[in-house]
Formats: structure tokens, sequence, C-alpha cells
């Protein structure tokens, strides 16, 4: 069987000092945010020559885009006033759902997977409230399946657990790995849920859930990792501490078996350090963070044997002479880019 290797595609951002793809639809658009040169953060779509800035036009200060689907729809969260919204863009317009939400991901029917003070699913026009686990006051969505499954987290009187939703079963606890918490993040439409899980030794390790039974995924050598995507084929990605913990790389899990994804780069893209993965759709192509130069950019990985093709998104990388600028901590950025070592 041939080697996967993959070209890196710079998807840039909108004219600002850093960049990140989170979310990738079927036809390779992507979803992300840049850090203005205010240190503003701005939601973003990167799928043309030009990525699209959703915030512009607008009153909100500050966002981020973290689901899209096939076609072209957006979730996210923005802020007015320091208040976060959570908010969808579809066709030129925006649905606003309320003061003190977020929306974290959005499927092809429409759905949406957010959460205020509990998770909810979003559909034709109404929020139905998820609830929370037992002994529990509060919970977030992260992940939503195609089918309407939601991959999450929440407080129990034990702990933080992540959960997976269904509309049969409800909302269902995922066991750690003998640690004090876990975290879903991403589910496929087989109900396989991925995130992170503490050991015994109390470090995060990215895991699967399959049928309530949690698979340790390792890590590429250092003590702590996350799994933040995965597509209807079981490939799942993330990003891992390095032996020494001193930097983190893109994973990908393919085969079962956890890969440096900066060991598959074409010889071209060997500038590259992949150092975290986010999302990866039923083609393959993977979209996440990417350093070149010294700089951060949105990438989108894509391996050219595969049946997705090259989407003609984005232009070679070029080294940028400005300084990485500090960013605003924004509600729900911080979660989903949990770098502690320990659960």
């Amino acid at each position: 069987m041939a080697t996967t290797v993959y070209t890196v595609t710079d998807l840039g951002g909108p004219g600002g000092s850093a960049s990140t793809a989170f979310a990738v639809s079927a036809s390779g658009q992507a979803a992300g945010w840049e850090t203005g040169a205010l240190g503003e953060t701005e939601a973003v779509v990167f799928g043309g020559a030009v990525p699209t800035d959703l915030l512009a036009g607008s009153t909100w200060s500050q966002g981020q885009a973290t689901g899209i689907n096939s076609l072209g729809e957006v979730s996210g969260t923005v802020w007015s006033g320091g208040t976060a919204h959570g908010v969808i863009w579809s066709g030129g317009s925006t649905v606003d759902l309320g003061a003190n939400t977020s929306a974290a991901a959005i499927n092809d029917a429409g759905q949406v997977a957010g959460s205020g003070t509990q998770a909810f699913l979003y559909q034709n026009g109404a929020i139905t409230n998820l609830g929370t686990m037992p002994g529990g006051s509060w919970s977030l969505a992260e992940g939503l399946s195609g089918n309407g499954e939601v991959a999450g987290y929440g407080d129990t009187a034990s702990g933080i657990r992540g959960f997976v939703w269904t509309s049969g079963a409800g909302m269902v606890e995922l066991p750690t790995l003998g640690g004090g918490s876990s975290y879903g993040m991403a589910v496929n439409d087989a109900g396989e849920v991925v995130g992170s899980s503490a050991t015994g030794s109390g470090y995060l390790n990215a895991t699967s859930w399959v049928n309530g039974t949690a698979t340790d995924l390792g890590t590429l050598g250092g003590n702590s990792s996350d799994a933040y995507g995965i597509n209807d084929a079981g490939e799942i990605v993330g990003y891992s501490w390095l032996a020494g913990d001193g930097m983190t790389h893109g994973f990908a899990v393919l085969n079962g078996v956890m890969v440096d994804l900066n060991s598959l780069l074409s010889p071209a893209d060997s500038g590259w350090v992949i150092v975290a993965a986010y999302g990866i759709n039923d083609q393959g192509q993977i979209v996440g963070e990417g350093m070149y130069g010294g700089q951060s950019f949105a990438v989108l990985l894509n391996d050219p044997a595969s049946a997705g093709g090259s989407p003609d998104i984005g232009s070679a990388p070029e080294p940028a002479t400005w300084i990485l600028g500090g960013g605003a901590l924004l509600l729900g950025l911080a979660l989903r880019r949990r770098l502690s070592r320990r659960g």
C-alpha cells in the first residue's frame, strides 16, 4: 500500500498576524479565525483566492468560526459588548442564537451543536437543551455528526466527563482512562467519539470511544495529546506534545496508528511544521495550524492520491515579515485549544 503523503496549502487570512483553520467541509472549504492587527480575533472562511471575513460590515467586535457544512453554512461565536453570541452564517444572512451562547459545529442538515448554560441542538429554528449529566450543573457541546449525535463534556458529581448525546439515549457519560476527567470533542456518523481523557498519571491523552469503551490513542512522545476531529472512515486528527513537552505536532490516526503529520509531508513542503490538526473530512483533507518561517498560518493538508483531489484554495506559502500578535483569549478558544498537560 502506498504511503500517505500530504501537500500543504497555506490558507492565509484577510491580512492579520496569525490564522487557524478549525473545520473543513466536504468540498475543502475551511472555517476558522485570524488574529487581526490590533489583537482582535476575526471569524473567517477559507475557500477562495481571498478568505472571507465573516465580521465585515457587522457591529461585532470579535469572533471565531468553528464549523462549516457542504452548503457553505458556518457556525461560530461572536462578541458584542463583551457578550458571546452563537451565530450561523448562511446565504448572506446571519442567525443569532442569543446572548451568552456559542455555536460549535454544523452538519449538512443544518443542525447546530451549541451551548448556553447547557449544551443544545438547534434545528428548524428551535433550540433543544440537552441537559446535564448526573450531579452536574453545566454542559458544553463541541462536536456534531451528520445524523445529529452530539459530543461534548460537562461536570458531574465525580468531576468533568465527556458525553455523547443521541435523541434515543440522551446524554451518556464517556469513561476516563483511569484519571479524573474526559472531554468529547467530535463524533462521526458511526457514533465513534474522540477527544481526550486523563490517565492514571493525571495527563490527558487523545482518546476514542466506541460503544462506551475508551481507547488510549497514545502520544508522539510527550506527556499529553488531544484528538479534535474524526471522519466517517474513522480517521482521527489532533495534536500531541513531543518528548520533553516543549512543543506540539499535529497527528493523524491512520489504520489505527498515530502518525506525526510532519513525517508525511511532501519534500517540497519540508519548511512547514504542522503544530496542530483540528478537522478532517471524508476525503481525508485535514485542516489546522502550521508554522512557516517562524509564523503561524491556517493550513490544509491534502493527499493528492486520495479521491478528494487538490482544491484550488490559497497560494504557495510565503514567509511573513510581521511578528505574531498576542490576540485576546476568547470564550471557547481556550476550551478548544487546551494545551494543559494535566486533566
